[in-house]
């Protein structure tokens, strides 16, 4: 450890000893800023029947809806979640949260689909500032030999946050209708972000890399390692300083050009399936004769999946390596696509068992890239690597729904829509194959820091 008299590494220190009970503090905030993506991506799509019937649009429509915040997105992963290279990631999880609960709360005075598409793109801004941050500030609390099971924890946050969407959905739309749920889906985070003002810290990496006092980097190392001999005149360093340039350049050098296209297109399969999965899943079980309840409580029940995958796959990484357990999943989750689209018009127990264990496994390959991206880019490129992955695989994301869409509209037996979207899950698995096949060998950090994932 990098370490005299005078001088402490930090982020060596958080390597050389136990996670304290702090490090699973922050675990846990990272878990509630995912449960907001997680509430998000569900809010809307339980709306989908009612707006379908009160407004009189076509599927097509509700898809192009359903993904009109990956605009928002798309433009906050570029040019929002960067910013914590200079800014840090405390105020961008902070100001961005309570952006899109405030555009969220809004929805309630839309009466016709141009409106709400434009407060779903602000909201999509608001979140990409929100889930880079999260994922890197977990990651840079995280000892490396603990990153992926930490990582895919705090996705647990995400998979709870889509079953409360169910949840609410059922307790309120039926009864106070589908612009009170929207309220409370906004007021939700507002509270949340009241809550983390308080208790949020900011990554210690950072504050050093910025030249923060001294005793505030003191302060919160004393709650990271309380064990520390950490003295008033310490001096405090890290191994991989931020750079701050923000030049997505950065990405494709010094070895990382493969890895980055596949990491893209990987999350862009991935999330083309997922959105379809999660934001038209209610309304397919509609489709196929469930009634309200019953398609809400299906849906939120398969939406659970994700939090097995979170609390299993973790350690499995951890075991054998992120890119087997990625590939595998995508191969699992492709087959059982197929079976739920299959078994939709069987009995409900049939329908939701195959569908948990398909949303499991997307859920799953989500949490495992957001890990082995936090292993592959190094410290200063972390959240500019992070925010053009999530911003290229929101693009997939975004296709997802209104490619589902355009298919329903044409009458397109449910069946079919599924086996569609099995497709995309075997070229991402493909994807993650090739990369596995290519940095399995690297022993070391290429230039610049980078660290890929061990492949062992």
């Amino acid at each position: 450890m990098t370490t005299s008299a005078d001088t402490l590494n930090v982020q060596e220190r958080i390597e050389s000893q136990p996670m304290s009970r702090y490090q699973m503090w922050v675990v846990f905030l990272g878990g509630l800023i995912l449960f907001i993506d997680g509430l998000d991506v569900q809010l809307v799509s339980y709306i989908g029947p009612k707006i379908l019937a009160e407004w009189s649009i076509s599927r097509t429509m509700l898809g192009t809806i359903f993904s009109s915040m990956i605009w928002g997105l798309l433009i906050g992963f570029a040019f929002v979640a960067p910013l914590s290279i200079r800014f840090g990631h405390r105020p961008l999880v902070l100001i961005n949260m309570v952006v899109f609960g405030l555009a969220t709360m809004a929805a309630c005075f839309v009466t016709e689909p141009t409106g709400m598409i434009a407060l779903r793109v602000l909201a999509g801004v608001g979140l990409a500032g929100v889930i880079p941050s999260g994922v890197a500030l977990t990651g840079e609390f995280s000892p490396k030999r603990r990153r992926s099971t930490c990582i895919a924890l705090i996705y647990c946050g995400y998979s709870l946050g889509t079953m409360a969407a169910g949840l609410l959905a059922g307790a309120i739309i039926e009864q106070y209708g589908w612009r009170t749920h929207m309220v409370i889906g906004g007021a939700i985070p507002l509270a949340i972000a009241a809550f983390l003002y308080f208790t949020m810290p900011e990554s210690p990496e950072f504050l050093v890399s910025k030249g923060a006092p001294p005793s505030v980097i003191a302060q919160l190392m004393r709650r990271i390692a309380p064990d520390a001999p950490i003295t008033p005149q310490m001096r405090f360093a890290v191994t991989d300083a931020r750079e701050s340039s923000m030049a997505v350049a950065q990405l494709f050098s010094t070895g990382r050009t493969l890895g980055t296209l596949m990491l893209w297109l990987a999350l862009f399969m991935n999330l083309m399936v997922i959105f379809f999965v999660l934001q038209w899943l209610p309304s397919v079980f509609r489709m196929v004769g469930y009634s309200p309840a019953d398609a809400t409580t299906a849906a939120t029940w398969a939406s659970s999946g994700g939090i097995l995958a979170a609390l299993i796959l973790g350690p499995l990484m951890d075991r054998f390596g992120p890119y087997r357990v990625i590939v595998v999943l995508f191969m699992v989750g492709g087959a059982f696509l197929f079976f739920t689209g299959i078994s939709a018009h069987s009995a409900a127990i049939l329908a939701t068992s195959m569908a948990f264990v398909a949303m499991g496994s997307t859920s799953g390959i989500q949490k495992c890239i957001n890990a082995l991206m936090v292993f592959f880019y190094p410290t200063a490129l972390r959240s500019t690597g992070l925010g053009w992955a999530f911003g290229v695989g929101r693009i997939g994301a975004m296709i997802g729904p209104v490619l589902a869409g355009f298919l329903f509209d044409r009458q397109w037996p449910v069946e079919e829509v599924f086996n569609v979207y099995a497709i995309p899950m075997v070229i991402g698995g493909l994807a993650i194959l090739v990369m596995y096949l290519s940095y399995r060998e690297a022993k070391a950090a290429p230039v610049g820091g980078a660290q890929p994932a061990a492949a062992e």
